[in-house]
């Protein structure tokens, strides 16, 4: 059985994660931004779920991870900075998201 996400897809972003700087390498600025996201948008936390479903033996639920900090254990800094890169740049114009 699935859970429907309530997503807004039509929220705006303040001004903080409008800005967002991609290159901005910091761990501590993308787990910032991370939460961020986390909390404010359901349709990042789902998309933060499926993520760590396909690539490692946790289940991302409410009980067991409510605080988005929880999570920053199971990924490190390069992975935090991909998911905050996808969501927050893959619809700007002119922008392409760099791979490593």
């Amino acid at each position: 059985m699935g859970l429907l996400i309530r997503a807004d897809f039509k929220k705006k972003l303040d001004i903080k994660l409008y800005r967002f700087d991609a290159k901005n390498l910091k761990p501590e600025y993308h787990a910032e931004i991370f939460c961020e996201m986390f909390s404010q948008f359901p349709q990042f936390k789902a998309h933060v779920a499926a993520y760590l479903e396909r690539n490692y033996c946790v289940v991302v639920n409410d009980e067991d991870h409510s605080d988005p900090r929880s999570l920053l254990n199971a990924l490190n800094p390069e992975e935090v900075r991909k998911l905050n890169e996808w969501v927050l740049l893959r619809n700007k114009p002119g922008t392409v998201v760099r791979e490593k």
